[in-house]
């Protein structure tokens, strides 16, 4: 873990900054995101060149940005509760979305680069190009995709608890949903719904999808039981959980134990 220097510098000039503040302004989820600050890259990364910029320095006005999401790297512990578990991965998948749609605007914006970025501490990673900058991606209109999702939730069994239409740069939802239905058939149906929910498409070349992060868990009377979120916009990211560890939605292993499987 590499902390962040004991102190940010102030970003000079008005623009890099409000590229930050803009950034929160219009995310729509202020409860893990606390804060964004931009300073010098941290030292380590200066002193390691070739592990963090494949061995070129990087300018010397270049901007890091320092992300305060304290939820989204804080261990679990052991009897974590619901709630506190669906804050880890929430913030964990926002924080993805922050530092892709960051590394974005500071390309489009031009002036003094943004190199990389910290989470609470942690570090982020580095805008390089190993993941395409600018994309766009094919969303639908909010009341179009309020609309899938009532229509989906007709067939699969669900409604909507909660919807968050976050906007890191265009619209990445964070869906949450009630259901009666048994968990295991229910877990089954998950690669389908989200097949409906956030369509993608494959051709000769890159497989092209519809938002640039997704959240999707479906709760029952006894509390959440899947989670699945992906994330696209400089990084391509997918994670799953279930309240089950031998009911997955998607081909899942677990760690060997000299104890065997339970499953």
């Amino acid at each position: 873990m590499q902390a962040a220097p004991s102190r940010v510098a102030a970003a000079t000039g008005e623009r890099p900054q409000q590229i930050a503040q803009q950034f929160l302004a219009r995310f729509g989820d202020r409860r893990y995101v606390h804060r964004i600050e931009l300073g010098s890259p941290p030292p380590i990364t200066l002193a390691h060149l070739k592990g963090y910029y494949a061995g070129a320095r990087p300018p010397a006005d270049a901007f890091w940005a320092y992300i305060a999401a304290p939820a989204a790297v804080t261990g679990l512990p052991a009897h974590a509760s619901s709630a506190v578990r669906r804050g880890y991965a929430v913030a964990a998948w926002e924080s993805e979305l922050v530092k892709g749609a960051l590394r974005d605007e500071f390309c489009a914006a031009g002036g003094r680069p943004l190199v990389g970025s910290t989470v609470s501490g942690v570090m982020g990673g580095v805008s390089d190009h190993a993941f395409a900058f600018g994309q766009r991606f094919p969303n639908p209109s909010a009341a179009a995709f309020r609309a899938r999702v009532d229509a989906v939730g007709r067939r699969y069994g669900f409604e909507i608890e909660s919807l968050r239409l976050l906007r890191p740069l265009q619209l990445a939802p964070l869906l949450i949903v009630t259901t009666s239905r048994d968990r295991k058939s229910f877990v089954a149906d998950v690669p389908a719904i989200m097949r409906l929910l956030d369509p993608t498409r494959d051709g000769t070349g890159p497989t092209a999808v519809t938002f640039e992060g997704f959240l999707l868990e479906a709760d029952d009377s006894r509390g959440p039981f899947v989670r699945v979120d992906n994330a696209y916009r400089g990084v391509t990211e997918g994670g799953e959980w279930s309240a089950d560890p031998c009911d997955y939605p998607y081909a899942h292993s677990e760690p060997f134990t000299t104890g065997g499987s339970r499953c």
